[in-house]
């Protein structure tokens, strides 16, 4: 209620300010309406007017103002309509960045579902995909273990270390079944509308992702920084105590997702987008050439089912 009343309050005293300018300058212009409106002591007449104007100008600047091309978005869902948008081209390119695409599986498997049941003008797909490799030790997500007493540290302290078991449930519940799944909606396109050019890599970076990043077609990006969070997980029959990179929830703040368009007319919108896609276009050709011995998607590319047969 206080924060209604709190956003209202301004909305309201301009309104105000608004009908007593109007009102004062109606009675320096119309006689009989500011003899009137004198007469009933309502108006002090110009001068009146003129403080006025000026308080309702000082509202109006006070009154934070939307930048064009910039995308502040509260839920994961509200990724749905730009992911729609950029499948509406006839050149899609979707470039990401994360730990195991669990969320940019969600994001797209309701364009991909419509390529593959519709006839389209698409004539291009190209994905673009970068993971996190989990087949060597990282702090996080990691293992919580209680801090020794002897360590003189207070009470309640945690140790954080690499967690294998962890790992290997991110590889075997999230990484794997994510990619299966993505190929199986990539055939489902293929066998729909073969004439579609469908391209699509995951490339595993040694690197912690800090952020999830979302590249829709060149143009706009969207990007949710990863947060950390002491939590318990169950897995094969086992409970673990874990540091997890949780994403970046409602319960840091109102925002939870941050966009920028490169086509904005604001010159710097357009450089913190194209910023962003440096970092990615810059990653993505490392990892071209820097490879892990022991990768977590042995295939990282998709080919045609009819390609795969013939092997």
């Amino acid at each position: 209620m206080q924060h209604a009343l709190s956003e209202w309050k301004p909305r309201l005293i301009k309104w105000l300010l608004a009908l007593v300018a109007v009102l004062g300058v109606a009675a320096e212009i119309i006689d009989p309406l500011g003899d009137a409106l004198k007469g009933q002591g309502f108006l002090g007449g110009s001068f009146a007017a003129l403080i006025a104007l000026i308080l309702f100008d000082a509202v109006s600047e006070s009154e934070p103002r939307e930048v064009s091309g910039v995308y502040v978005l509260a839920n994961l869902n509200d990724l749905a309509a730009p992911f729609r948008e950029a499948f509406e081209a006839r050149q899609v390119r979707i470039d990401f960045s994360g730990f195991t695409m669990q969320t940019l599986i969600g994001l797209l498997r309701e364009p991909l579902e419509r390529l593959a049941d519709e006839e389209v003008r698409t004539q291009e797909l190209h994905l673009r995909i970068i993971i996190a490799h989990l087949n060597l030790p990282m702090s996080l997500p990691g293992r919580l273990d209680p801090a020794p007493e002897a360590s003189g540290l207070p009470a309640g302290t945690v140790f954080f270390a690499d967690f294998a078991e962890n790992r290997q449930r991110m590889r075997d519940d999230f990484t794997k079944p994510n990619w299966n799944q993505l190929k199986d909606l990539l055939d489902r396109v293929h066998q729909r509308n073969p004439h579609i050019a469908i391209t699509c890599e995951v490339r595993e970076s040694p690197q912690i992702p800090e952020r999830k990043v979302y590249i829709l077609n060149q143009e706009k990006l969207f990007y949710a920084p990863y947060g950390i969070m002491d939590t318990r997980i169950n897995w094969r029959d086992n409970s673990y105590r874990i540091l997890d990179a949780a994403g970046f929830g409602l319960r840091y703040g109102k925002a939870r997702i941050i966009g920028w368009d490169r086509r904005a007319q604001s010159r710097s919108t357009q450089e913190i987008a194209e910023h962003h896609m440096e970092w990615h276009r810059n990653l993505w050709e490392k990892l071209g050439y820097i490879k892990s011995q022991n990768p977590v998607i042995p295939e990282p590319r998709w080919v045609p089912p009819e390609e795969r047969a013939g092997r």
